[in-house]
């Protein structure tokens, strides 16, 4: 009985030692490989060959022969594999052996072999083109795929494989033949075609395959109107590559084609607004518009046009008194014709903002809000987002408890959400501009936690600034200088803001705060036009103290001003690779990157 037991656990034992021994043979094979010393790495790999017969162990068995440059072995072994399974898939192996040695002539025999030997089954037509591949005879990769097209009768064209071996021997009009061809087989394949694309463009620093690109895509539109897929191809590139106004002429080609609604056409505009080129964006929404009352997209692009013409006005900076004139009776006009509810709650805000902060109208803004307010059907959001704008209003006229009152009834609406959270930062602003330091630091500290990286950078900043320099200062003298002179800023008291700060310097000179006064400065000769002024108090803050947290604002706000204001390019673009290099955790780092690379005339994704 013992001696059946004893039997039966060496059987049980058998595999488990079996299994262990093929695991750390195999350690030891990979490693001697590893470390070139193929004729232990040969020992291991031919034990393991012979006892499971697998493709891996033969691969590697093979080569650690031809690194040993023992041909006829190598020849041998894979002839005699040949023979005996016929797998087309050895005669790459089997050329390799022969272009190891030299054969050059032998080697393309091989591989012709291998050609001639493929079965119509995608699977084994797969099969061989890796094998090319794996060992970079692109040539051939292209003929199984070629052949095994033909085979399969259309069944499976190997559209997107050729294109990518094209690309890859530098043929990127044969790829994207490839390309236009599987997108006239199925049009749904379009996704897959742009992530190939855009994969593609981003390697072509000369811009020679987008050229081509757009050359060949117009081409194939010429020769085949009917099909929609490649002028809608070619406004997806044109939109990439930043050209809104090629791309809008696309997307309105469409439209009147097809006898569209419109609904291409505003897309291609939300597009455009979204990277800035109001232009065109304010062009496709008259477009839209011009199709009448009627027309289903009438109302949203009549909406869109005017918070457009508004957003272009306030980014531009540029304006003279006439054109917010006429932009305040765009306003009202569109108003008196959509009549005043919730769905033109947003329309009215930006009316609001208008009279506010550019139009010098505080009081016509504050009316305006009041009424959004009380609006019939008014978006819950937009009901708290209207409260905090009005808010931002009465501290601009000094109305301290309306202003808190108002903040914090919408942080309580969406306490959870960034417009609470931006709504609670703003009261605990608010607290920091009337001296109530304490009680911002502990609504700060909060905040720090926030979901959104600005909402948390503020906070932060903005608790350190208060407890950093009130440490050395206990009645908080300074700061509370400081702080009134932040509120004047905002309220556009531009003179008495820059009184309060000398006055800082004046009574307490040598203080912590002299960065963070640099800094204002800076933001004061902004709001003042005198952008030289402005970079160069940004440059102080970012050469004199580079380890402080306002280093990478004053690099990020420097950059934009020499790119958008004083047209240097070269100095934008030392500065967004200096915060690139110097500040990677930035909260600009991104926005940075993307400014930079366009720039230098990269595609950008």
């Amino acid at each position: 009985m013992r001696s059946i037991i004893i039997a039966i656990s060496i059987l049980i034992a058998l595999p488990i030692y079996s299994l262990a021994q093929t695991d750390t043979d195999e350690q030891l094979a990979a490693q001697f490989f590893k470390n070139g010393e193929y004729d232990k790495a040969e020992v291991y790999y031919k034990k393991l060959y012979k006892r499971y017969n697998d493709e891996f162990f033969f691969q590697y068995y093979i080569d650690c022969l031809l690194n040993l440059e023992e041909f006829s072995e190598a020849e041998k072994q894979v002839e005699k594999r040949i023979k005996k399974e016929g797998d087309p898939v050895l005669y790459v192996s089997l050329g390799q052996v022969y272009k190891a040695s030299g054969d050059e002539k032998k080697a393309l025999q091989a591989y012709a072999k291998g050609l001639q030997e493929l079965p119509p089954f995608q699977r084994q037509i797969d099969a061989l083109a890796n094998a090319f591949l794996d060992k970079g005879e692109l040539e051939y990769v292209v003929r199984t795929y070629e052949k095994g097209r033909k085979m399969l009768n259309g069944l499976y064209m190997y559209r997107f494989e050729l294109a990518n071996v094209y690309n890859r021997q530098g043929s990127f009009d044969l790829a994207l033949e490839e390309y236009m061809d599987a997108l006239a087989e199925d049009q749904s394949q379009v996704t897959k075609v742009k992530t190939d694309l855009l994969e593609i463009f981003s390697d072509d620093r000369s811009g020679q395959k987008r050229e081509y690109f757009e050359e060949a895509v117009i081409g194939r539109i010429q020769r085949q109107p009917q099909r929609d897929v490649y002028p809608e191809l070619l406004m997806w590139h044109f939109s990439q590559e930043k050209k809104f106004a090629q791309a809008m002429a696309q997307a309105k080609a469409l439209d009147r084609r097809n006898k569209e609604e419109g609904a291409r056409v505003m897309s291609m505009s939300h597009i455009c607004r979204a990277n800035g080129d109001y232009d065109m964006a304010i062009d496709g929404y008259r477009y839209v518009i011009k199709k009448g009352r009627d027309n289903y997209y009438y109302l949203s692009c009549k909406k869109d046009l005017v918070n457009t013409l508004y957003e272009k006005a306030v980014a531009g900076g540029d304006y003279s008194t006439s054109e917010l004139e006429d932009l305040e009776q765009t306003f009202l006009t569109t108003l008196d014709e959509f009549g005043r509810n919730g769905n033109v709650a947003q329309m009215m805000m930006n009316l609001a903002e208008l009279y506010t902060f550019y139009m010098h109208n505080t009081q016509k803004g504050i009316d305006l809000l009041y009424e959004v307010l009380e609006l019939p059907g008014i978006d819950r959001k937009d009901l708290a987002l209207a409260k905090v704008q009005l808010a931002d209003a009465l501290l601009f006229t000094g109305e301290v408890w309306e202003t808190t009152l108002l903040y914090s009834q919408a942080e309580k609406m969406f306490k959870t959400d960034d417009i609470g959270r931006t709504a609670k930062l703003k009261n605990a602003k608010l607290a920091y501009y009337t001296g109530q330091f304490d009680w911002a630091v502990a609504q700060l500290n909060v905040l720090k936690a926030a979901t959104s990286d600005f909402i948390s950078n503020d906070a932060l900043y903005l608790s350190m600034l208060i407890s950093d320099n009130s440490y050395m200062d206990s009645t908080y003298s300074a700061l509370g200088t400081f702080a009134r002179a932040d509120l004047l800023l905002y309220q556009n008291k531009l003179d008495s803001a820059k009184m309060a700060l000398d006055s800082i310097e004046e009574f307490h000179p040598g203080h912590s705060l002299v960065d963070d006064i640099l800094f204002k400065r800076g933001e004061i000769a902004v709001k003042e036009k005198d952008y030289i002024k402005a970079v160069e108090h940004f440059a102080r803050v970012y050469s004199e103290y580079p380890d402080d947290l306002l280093a990478d604002d004053a690099i990020y706000r420097s950059a934009q001003l020499y790119e958008d204001r004083l047209e240097d390019t070269s100095k934008a673009m030392e500065l967004y690779q200096e915060l690139l290099l110097h500040h990677p955790g930035s909260l600009y780092t991104v926005e940075a990157r993307k400014r930079y690379r366009s720039l230098r005339g990269d595609l950008l994704n």
